[in-house]
């Protein structure tokens, strides 16, 4: 029994949990990267509430607008039924059904041009939801529709070639998980290649033409 008791004894506790494996590095390493998560989440909480707020009302606007200019146009559509100007009621008839069938289509492009950017961002590894979010509402504050009703930047370059340069932008780094670095190896290369000696540039500071051309070269920084 006294066997049992002292086997018993030497057990370790699992009550508890886990046991945490990790090094203090790893440890250090979570913490530090806790504590700036927990910063960038501070710090974009009341941007986010004062955009939820913004649409809030905005949303409430424009539906008291499209409510009050449906009302207009019944009553102007009675007025002109009841004064037997039948012909100008149908056209009038005819231009709001124009309006509503173009209303759905717009919806329809906007709808596979988000799914264009969300699947085009879905190749990048954001930090959170929140990154996300924000990076996907930056690239379509950017698009346009080119001549072939195809979305581009507003540059003209590609979703997916916008979507690249912003992920490469030094300034937009704060949205995606970092690679941890080993160590090894020789430091990083410096931007442009080894002919550039002046101070660095943003990317969104060159011209199309710039970025076009280092892409072409090879030369945007990969993360």
């Amino acid at each position: 029994m006294a066997d049992q008791n002292q086997d018993d004894t030497n057990k370790p506790n699992t009550d508890e949990g886990t046991p945490d494996n990790r090094t203090p590095a790893q440890k250090d390493a979570d913490m530090v990267a806790k504590l700036v998560q927990d910063g960038i989440d501070a710090a974009l909480k009341p941007i986010k509430e004062k955009l939820d707020t913004a649409h809030a009302k905005r949303e409430a606007a424009e539906k008291k607008v499209e409510e009050f200019e449906k009302k207009e146009r019944e009553e102007n559509l009675k007025r002109l039924e009841e004064e037997g100007k039948h012909k100008e009621a149908y056209e009038l008839r005819l231009s709001e059904e124009r309006a509503a069938r173009k209303a759905a289509e717009d919806k329809v492009i906007k709808l596979s041009r988000d799914m264009e950017v969300r699947n085009v961002l879905s190749s990048q590894n954001f930090r959170n939801d929140k990154a996300l979010e924000m990076a996907y509402s930056e690239v379509v504050g950017q698009l346009v529709q080119n001549e072939s009703g195809v979305w581009v930047h507003r540059s003209g370059v590609s979703v997916k070639d916008f979507v690249k340069t912003f992920a490469d932008d030094d300034a937009n780094a704060f949205l995606f998980k970092q690679k941890v670095s080993t160590g090894g190896g020789s430091g990083p290369a410096k931007p442009g290649g080894s002919g550039d000696s002046g101070t660095k540039k943003s990317l969104f500071d060159m011209s199309q033409a710039e970025v076009i051309k280092m892409a072409e070269e090879g030369k945007l920084r990969k993360r």
